[in-house]
């Protein structure tokens, strides 16, 4: 690779070397996404890559900026927005599966939807001819969201979008850690009921990226075991019962403040016989508030490199990006894709 990556992002490539993916990279016009799909097709971590665009413009664009696409052009697939065979498939599918769920899309939203590139990334997705999407360094959050909404759907026993990231720090001179965190992007007040969904998938996000270490789940809040009472304090003590009754062999206990969640003596005076304080490395937040505050605390006083936004809920990982995001964080959020693609599902119920 030409872009300096850590460890983590080695570890991470090493594991898709074993299963390399097929990913569609929509937003191809961006220098940023070639050199990132250069380098992964470089690092042999992807199957393919599928750029939207003419060959020709493209490989013009990526060579005037010192970026060699050429020698990888066998692993390149081009797709062309402005197809009309392509456009009616995006299209029909786009309709019909607006239909499976019982609703009708507009001509006019069909039209519109059919040439985006967004959302043909979608179908290729539902469609299984690529793994993962990645997109968002040019459009927004909701412009992402909304596509995948449209074109793959909300996994199975899922009714909630969410986001989650990486929160990993390498050693050094400090410990090293490796956390998820969520909801630090897209739900604002989640309710218990969403509460377990984002918990549910942050759990599967954890297991594609560390696959030998075991989840452990802290419900947060500014009260331990019932220490205070308020609403905000009650939605996480029904969340905690709720997830409870759906994963009974996830390991997973709150409320908790997170010094009791992160400190086992503390925990054990504040929550004796928990047996997640000191072990928890997946931290549920109550609300959009906690969770964007905490992981940008511990990105600037704590050291920890923040790996995402990670985009969870949908049936194929449709990834978000920042419209500031360097090609490096693209492709970190290419490889956490491709993971995800290969196995982003809860852990098994021990027999």
């Amino acid at each position: 690779m030409t872009i300096q990556i850590s460890p983590f992002l080695q570890q991470l490539t090493r594991l898709c070397r074993e299963r390399p993916r097929r990913l569609a990279l929509p937003e191809s016009d961006d220098v940023r996404v070639l050199r990132a799909a250069a380098d992964l097709l470089e690092a042999k971590a992807a199957q393919s890559v599928w750029l939207f665009g003419a060959a020709p413009e493209l490989l013009a664009k990526a060579e005037a900026v010192g970026i060699n696409l050429h020698s990888h052009v066998e692993s390149i697939r081009w797709v062309h927005p402005s197809d009309p065979v392509f456009r009616s498939a995006t299209r029909d599918h786009l309709a019909a599966f607006a239909g499976k769920r019982g609703k009708v899309l507009s001509a006019a939203v069909l039209d519109e939807a059919s040439s985006s590139r967004l959302d043909q990334a979608a179908y290729l997705l539902a469609s299984e001819q690529v793994d993962a999407v990645i997109a968002g360094c040019v459009h927004t959050t909701a412009e992402v969201i909304r596509a995948a909404l449209r074109g793959v759907g909300l996994a199975p026993g899922n009714r909630t979008i969410s986001s989650s990231f990486a929160m990993i720090r390498e050693g050094g001179s400090l410990p090293a850690h490796r956390y998820i965190y969520a909801d630090c992007g897209v739900v604002i007040d989640p309710s218990p009921e969403q509460l377990v969904d984002i918990a549910a998938a942050s759990v599967a996000t954890f297991s594609a990226l560390f696959p030998d270490e075991t989840p452990v789940l802290a419900f947060l809040s500014f009260s331990t075991r019932g220490s205070a009472q308020h609403p905000s304090v009650d939605k996480m003590q029904e969340a905690l019962r709720l997830f409870r009754e759906r994963y009974p062999w996830i390991a997973a206990d709150g409320e908790f403040q997170f010094d009791a969640a992160y400190d086992a003596a503390i925990g054990e005076r504040k929550a004796p016989g928990s047996q997640v304080p000191g072990r928890a490395n997946c931290f549920l937040f109550p609300d959009l508030n906690a969770g964007n505050i905490a992981y940008k605390i511990s990105q600037r006083l704590g050291f920890f490199d923040a790996y995402g936004p990670i985009l969870q809920g949908t049936t194929r990982p449709y990834t978000d990006l920042s419209r500031g995001a360097s090609a490096r964080d693209i492709v970190a959020s290419a490889l956490i894709a491709s993971l995800r693609a290969t196995d982003a599902e809860l852990p098994k119920p021990k027999a």
